[in-house]
């Protein structure tokens, strides 16, 4: 450690060894900066006293407003007096419109459970003869060429064959014979004007026609089936498709008014829809009485609050002003010693930033090393410092060193050092944690939203890449001598703007950068 100390101390002397006169300089350009902090850092002391004597004017403005605000908390209350008064009697009407539009509410719900009843039931009714119809059309689609051929060959045909050919003649609305059967069944889409004849658009003389062969005796499937295995699918279908006209004779008045039912309800869903906006309208009203009574309410209450709140503060100022005299001579004093107390923070400023530029990888005996040599360049230079000069305690709090500890950083004073380098650094930090002590404090520090990574993860570039663009932490583990080159852009914080946006290159890629990113 002690060699590699002396290495570090030869590449960096360059660093912190520069020319007497850019050194002056420098400390020139500096002491004017602090110079012009201190007055500021002084100036709010002396406004503060000069405030306390500004109180004592106040004591007549809130007497006065006293006065004020009686009167307006009693005109208030008449306000909120017409609005109730308002408000009790547009609800009686607000009521009195909704107990009439939930009454039409309730006769419209009962009318349409009757009209969707009435529907259903006449659809329920047509459908039922819709399997039987279906089954006969399966059956017609069921049967091919050579069943129309075996039809074809008869010059004069069996009695029943020639009764459905007529009958389906008539329901393709041609001359029944079976000259005219045989060009049907010549034509190679036949069964296909069958399975897709309109059954709800056939005209009424068809049917009047087809009754003197479906009442019939001897025109039922389980005949027919006995001379031709087409004319029994087709058989099937005639009577199917009878049946479905004579329901739908029965249904269709009922659908007629069901869908005139359906027409009144709309118009009357049409004139309850008119009311229940002029019911929301009324509802409006009164919701904005009620936002205006709670308003007032609002404005009464923060009246009586200002007018307690200038009491206490008139008494307030009552007691500061007596014992203002006292404490003028005490905050002289505190002034005086605050302007002590900066007179050294130009030099404590250079000695700390030259530690946290270098120190970082120093012993302690070489940290003190740096610290006093840099207050001797100070002395020197009549730079001034502060007597006991520690850069913990120009860096740091009490409390925020208490906080660090109770995080699980050590109590010793390296330790402490080594936080702030971590802290207030503008490099990313390399920690050597053989006992795990910084990997205690940062986890604790950085609580939930801390992501650990191992250099030797696959995807480690990748975490890093979210991290950067959402503002995450990040602890790096496990790094060897040789470090990845895809993390040089952010070891050297490589950030540059483009379109109002800060990006960092990785390889080819571009990261939006988060500065909440450690």
């Amino acid at each position: 450690a002690s060699t590699t100390t002396e290495k570090y101390l030869k590449e960096t002397k360059r660093h912190y060894y520069i020319t007497p006169n850019s050194y002056l300089q420098f400390i020139d350009t500096f002491s004017s900066i602090l110079q012009s902090t201190k007055k500021k850092s002084l100036a709010c002391f002396h406004n503060g006293l000069t405030k306390l004597l500004e109180a004592t004017s106040l004591v007549a403005e809130m007497q006065e407003e006293l006065l004020t605000l009686g009167p307006q908390i009693e005109q208030k209350s008449k306000e909120i007096e017409e609005l109730v008064e308002k408000l009790h009697r547009d609800s009686q009407v607000v009521e009195q419109v909704r107990t009439l539009v939930k009454q039409d509410e309730e006769i419209m719900t009962e009318e349409t459970k009757v009209v969707e009843e009435y529907a259903r039931q006449a659809t329920e009714e047509l459908n039922a003869v819709l399997p039987a119809l279906e089954k006969a059309l399966a059956a017609l689609d069921a049967l091919d060429k050579a069943h129309i051929a075996e039809l074809r060959v008869y010059t004069h045909p069996p009695p029943l064959v020639l009764t459905v050919m007529n009958a389906v003649c008539i329901l393709l609305q041609k001359k029944p014979s079976w000259a005219t059967a045989k060009l049907l069944l010549a034509d190679a889409g036949f069964l296909k004007k069958l399975v897709t004849l309109d059954k709800d658009n056939l005209p009424e003389k068809v049917f009047l026609q087809l009754k003197r062969y479906v009442r019939s005796p001897d025109f039922s499937p389980s005949k027919v089936g006995l001379v031709s295995i087409a004319c029994c699918s087709m058989c099937h279908w005639i009577l199917a498709l009878d049946h479905y006209h004579e329901v739908q004779k029965l249904v269709k008045p009922k659908q007629i008014r069901v869908t005139e039912a359906q027409e009144v309800l709309r118009l009357a869903h049409q004139k309850l829809d008119e009311k229940q906006r002029s019911l929301a309208l009324i509802e409006e009203h009164e919701q904005n009485l009620e936002a205006s009574y709670q308003e007032s309410i609002a404005q009464k209450e923060m009246l009586a609050t200002r007018k307690q709140l200038a009491t206490q503060r008139l008494h307030r100022a009552s007691i500061l002003s007596t014992a203002l005299a006292d404490e003028m001579e005490r905050w002289k004093e505190s002034v005086n010693n605050l302007d002590e107390r900066l007179q050294g923070i130009m030099g404590d400023a250079l000695v700390s930033a030259a530690c946290i530029a270098y120190s970082g990888v120093l012993s302690a005996e070489y940290r003190q090393q740096l610290i006093n040599e840099c207050l001797r360049l100070c002395n020197e230079n009549i730079v001034p410092v502060s007597p006991n000069y520690s850069l913990i305690t120009a860096m740091t709090e009490k409390n925020e060193v208490s906080k660090w500890q109770n995080e699980g950083l050590p109590l010793d004073q390296y330790s402490i050092e080594n936080a702030i380098l971590v802290k207030d650094g503008q490099r990313w930090p390399l920690l050597i944690d053989p006992q795990k002590q910084a990997y205690r404090w940062i986890c604790q520090m950085e609580g939930d939203r801390l992501q650990q990574i191992h250099a030797s993860d696959s995807n480690y570039l990748r975490t890093l890449e979210n991290a950067m663009r959402i503002g995450d932490s990040i602890l790096l583990q496990d790094l060897a001598e040789a470090l990845d080159s895809n993390l040089k852009p952010i070891l050297r914080k490589e950030i540059y703007s483009t379109g109002g946006k800060d990006l960092i290159r990785i390889g080819d890629a571009e990261i939006e950068y988060n500065h909440n990113f450690r």
